[in-house]
């Protein structure tokens, strides 16, 4: 069984951070299937849809959560 999250992803803006996100996602199995980005003052702000198989969201959670502690950004 698939599932859909939405998700927002809120920083400052860099070469690639849409990209390390996307790898995510497709590491785990996922899809990205639409989204809505915008890039304000020096700082980006997304919000998200994707789709992958239930079994591995709680580990695309995780490595999300992992992912935003790392470089400093707040992955919800």
């Amino acid at each position: 069984m698939h599932v859909s999250l939405v998700m927002t992803i809120i920083g400052q803006d860099r070469p690639g951070l849409v990209e390390s996100v996307a790898s995510l996602i497709a590491d785990h199995g996922g899809n990205w299937l639409e989204s809505r980005m915008s890039h304000l003052g020096g700082q980006f702000a997304g919000i998200l849809r994707v789709q992958l198989p239930g079994e591995q969201e709680e580990a695309l959670v995780r490595a999300l959560k992992a992912h935003a502690e790392r470089i400093g950004e707040r992955q919800a």
